[in-house]
């Protein structure tokens, strides 16, 4: 993958002028394309057996679209050689989105299928352990120095990118994979909320402050007009939207699961007690005249 022009070392100096590519082109990370593919496959082959609901299928197949399609795309081109703001929609789509809809297309045999394969490691998915990962991992990616390094080298951006996956997936599993030990939904509210406020900060101080963070961005050739100032808070502005969309529409569907719930189990308690009104009943004495 070239670099882009003027790009700069980590140290914020340029390394060089390379001539970068249109903004229309196309940029590749394929192992994500073939990843997304043979997933895909995979997935298909276990729904057909399974009978899985069209809206599962469907589900899995946008996640992997958009697990896939940011990295191999021209969005990657802008990405790498001119805007901030591109690097950070692909950040919160493959972190963000991708994860909870590919994981939505699971059924309950499917994901504990899923956690026999992965034996021990499995359990820390059901552990909330994702919740710290997510959180780490997300301000960790975009610290100046990694960002940067990976940035200027192919494969640790592969890495990156693999990694906010992974992070996604972990995170989402325990509210989104139906089963015996999913997260009950009230402490799934609780469990996005907090996840939301504790990212939130990081895409409001790419809105709000007025320096650049990264130098990379700062030598890259502008495009459209927009400084790297105002690259800054725009990809800030796009992050928060994104993820305000994300986090308070998994809110609200989870509160209405919660509802369900509720109603689920009170209509039951009323079954119970006419059940055992009833059986008083038979059970009296008849009443001699």
């Amino acid at each position: 993958m070239p670099r882009a022009a003027s790009a700069p070392s980590s140290s914020g100096e340029p390394a060089g002028r390379v001539t970068a590519p249109a903004a229309t082109s196309f940029t590749f990370e394929p192992a994500f394309a073939v990843a997304a593919a043979l997933a895909a496959v995979v997935y298909l082959r276990a729904a057909r057996r399974a009978a899985v609901p069209g809206w599962r299928r469907a589900s899995f197949l946008a996640g992997m679209v958009l697990m896939a399609a940011p990295l191999n795309s021209p969005l990657e081109t802008i990405a790498v050689h001119y805007l901030l703001l591109g690097h950070l929609v692909q950040n919160a789509l493959i972190a963000d989105l991708a994860p909870p809809l590919a994981l939505l297309g699971l059924t309950a045999g499917m994901g504990a299928a899923i956690l026999r394969r992965l034996g021990p490691t499995g359990r820390l998915l059901q552990s909330g352990f994702g919740w710290p990962l997510w959180v780490v991992g997300w301000y960790g990616t975009h610290l100046a120095r990694p960002y940067t390094y990976a940035l200027e080298h192919p494969l640790a951006l592969d890495a990156e990118h693999a990694f906010l996956i992974l992070i996604g997936l972990c995170f989402w599993w325990p509210v989104v994979v139906p089963g015996p030990r999913r997260m009950g939904s009230g402490v799934a509210v609780l469990y996005l909320l907090g996840a939301f406020v504790a990212a939130s900060f990081l895409g409001l101080a790419y809105t709000f402050i007025p320096t650049p963070l990264y130098a990379y961005y700062v030598h890259a050739p502008r495009l459209w007009g927009i400084s790297a100032a105002r690259d800054q808070n725009l990809g800030g502005v796009l992050m928060t939207a994104e993820q305000s969309a994300v986090f308070l529409t998994a809110v609200a569907l989870t509160l209405l699961r919660l509802l369900e719930e509720e109603q689920k189990r009170a209509d039951h308690q009323v079954a119970a007690a006419r059940e055992g009104e009833a059986a008083r009943a038979g059970s009296a004495p008849a009443r001699e005249d």
